[in-house]
């Protein structure tokens, strides 16, 4: 399991490192983005943030016909940023997983954020999305990705991995997340070893939930035979 656990994971980076343009390049610029987030001094920094995590949502499914982003512009995600950097989450963006005595902590510090990012965007989701009032799961993860790298992301091929791989997935919860932050301490090593080999040739330090969600991700993607690399998960 972990040489499957590097490789997985390196099998997936591969994809984006020999082409500065790929679409994949969309988490790094919008997570690294959201790391300056203290030199975030006015609102010229804000819609900048909600520029980026736009894109990266675009790039990474969530602008499709049936989501009630594809009617509005970068701005819907103000809010959301405005929420992102309330200081009762900073906590989660230095995060380490590492300590068992600490997640149950995390976990409900992550579902509380994921909650309030709920709600910011259900108040601009006008009557006739009346049955997507509640953004979904993987809306919601995909922005944690992206921005605080605290979660992985909840797709069809997350999902599908997670599950291959004797794990129980039902809905994003604290219960979930344990199991995340158990499978980080059970395969540190070989996540580290990942970490540090994408250091070496992209010179980007890829947080630890990124790596999981590309480990489990790739898993799914290659169960399902008529995929192909344009496909997003979503």
């Amino acid at each position: 399991m972990p040489n499957d656990v590097k490789d997985q994971i390196l099998a997936f980076y591969h994809r984006l490192a020999g082409d500065r343009h790929h679409r994949y390049r969309s988490w790094e610029h919008c997570y690294q983005h959201f790391q300056q987030r203290a030199l975030f001094a006015g609102q010229q920094q804000v819609e900048t943030a909600a520029l980026h995590l736009a894109f990266y949502l675009a790039s990474w499914g969530m602008y499709r016909g049936s989501s009630f982003l594809l009617q509005r512009d970068y701005s819907i995600h103000l809010d959301a940023v405005s929420t992102l950097l309330q200081p009762q989450y900073e906590p989660l963006w230095s995060a380490t997983f590492n300590d068992a005595t600490n997640d149950e902590t995390a976990a409900n510090l992550i579902c509380s954020l994921s909650d309030a990012l709920k709600a910011t965007y259900r108040q601009h989701i006008g009557d006739e999305n009346v049955r997507r009032r509640n953004p979904t799961d993987t809306l919601i993860t995909k922005i944690l990705l992206g921005t605080v790298g605290c979660a992985p992301a909840c797709d069809r091929y997350f999902i599908l991995g997670f599950r291959h791989r004797e794990l129980m997935y039902s809905q994003f919860s604290a219960s979930f997340l344990r199991q995340v932050f158990r499978f980080y301490r059970d395969h540190a090593e070989a996540l580290n070893d990942a970490q540090s080999a994408i250091v070496q040739q992209g010179g980007i330090r890829y947080p630890i939930m990124k790596l999981i969600d590309m480990y489990f991700w790739e898993i799914g993607f290659t169960l399902l035979p008529d995929t192909d690399e344009n496909s997003t998960g979503a």
